[in-house]
């Protein structure tokens, strides 16, 4: 019968040439990040396009695991409310990385408590729940192709073990308690692989283990002053790029090979890094410039306004306008009007609560 694997507690280290390698890489992507950084501090578009982005992320992440649901599907849960899994999940999703973002905006770091919390939130009415939400597994798990041990990819390390190595993850991600010493002197995009990584092979839930972890991924760098909100995901590009991601965490964990293989893996996460944070840039000044060009089409400042909700909420109804805006419905109905006439904005054929749709910005997100 397999064994489960006999994961390395943290740190981890490098010789002098891999670690200069993982550095050349570092500084470009930590230049996207501040690039990206910037242009967002002064966009006129910053608020709502966060918004959007941490939905986008939400439906990327648990579509990494299985689900199909896309982003303007979501865009519209908000007028239906669905109660099927998907939706469910993606929804679950945003809880617990609102929960994770304002526990670190508000000063306190990551820990096993805070990564337990927002298990309960990842995981409540969803599949796997089965009780155990926010618990550490007390069975064995595997990462296969089947139902089956026998034929797993990966079997993580034993239950009993969980608390041990998870204390080790706390520690290695916020330092020792009572010191001011050190266990390392990573870059933290280098940290943020690393314990993105080590997490997933200690794979302490049941389920929810792959979302939780790349909500630890924003948290982090949250943490870690990389980004100064959470305007920065990488579920995208590694959903773009799904099986050689697990490839390289299976890596890690040195299968396949003689020991573990950090190295492609660091590599593998800092370049997709660079790529995320190039097309987060592009879509950002598309989104700027979609808004500006229809700023310069209108003039009423209440059509203004309603333009500008739509960029929060590119699927709207009237309600929703009221209540983004503050404004009267015959004041938003004038508005959209205007809008479709200059096919601004798409109305549905519904009859009552019909819904707006703002094309080019759901593109825009979605590409």
């Amino acid at each position: 019968m397999k064994k489960s694997y006999a994961l390395p507690l943290l740190p981890i280290h490098f010789d002098p040439a891999t670690e200069l390698g993982f550095y050349k890489l570092v500084v470009e992507a930590s230049s996207k990040l501040e690039r990206l950084k910037q242009k967002l501090r002064y966009s006129l578009v910053n608020d709502s396009f966060i918004q959007l982005l941490t939905l986008h992320e939400s439906v990327q992440s648990t579509r990494i695991e299985g689900t199909q649901v896309t982003f303007s599907e979501m865009l519209e849960d908000t007028i239906d409310e669905s109660t099927d899994w998907e939706r469910t999940e993606v929804r679950n999703y945003q809880r617990a990385l609102h929960l994770g973002v304002t526990t670190i905006q508000t000063g306190y770091p990551i820990t096993e408590r805070l990564i337990r919390n927002m298990h309960k939130k990842l995981m409540d009415n969803a599949r796997g729940s089965a009780g155990a939400t926010g618990e550490y597994r007390k069975i064995q798990n595997f990462i296969g192709p089947t139902k089956h041990i026998k034929d797993a990819s990966y079997i993580p390390p034993e239950p009993h073990l969980m608390g041990e190595y998870m204390a080790n993850l706390e520690r290695f991600i916020n330092g020792h308690p009572y010191t001011e010493e050190k266990d390392d002197d990573f870059h933290p995009l280098i940290k943020t692989a690393i314990l993105h990584a080590q997490f997933e092979s200690i794979h302490p839930f049941l389920d929810g283990n792959g979302r939780l972890g790349r909500i630890l991924i924003v948290l982090y760098m949250l943490q870690s002053k990389l980004i100064d909100s959470p305007f920065f995901f990488l579920s995208e590009e590694l959903e773009k790029e799904k099986f050689k991601y697990y490839a390289m965490l299976n890596g890690v964990r040195g299968i396949g090979s003689k020991e573990p293989d950090w190295k492609n893996w660091i590599e593998f996460f800092l370049k997709a890094v660079i790529k995320m944070a190039e097309h987060q840039y592009e879509k950002l000044d598309q989104a700027e410039l979609l808004y500006e060009e229809g700023l310069k089409k209108i003039d009423q400042p209440s059509t203004r306004k309603v333009w500008g909700a739509l960029f929060t909420q590119p699927i709207a109804t009237t309600e929703q306008l009221q209540k983004l805006t503050g404004l009267a419905p015959s004041t938003i109905r004038k508005s959209i009007s205007q809008l479709v006439q200059l096919s601004m904005v798409f109305g549905d054929d519904r009859q009552r609560n019909r819904r707006y749709y703002q094309y080019d910005l759901i593109r825009i997100m979605s590409e």
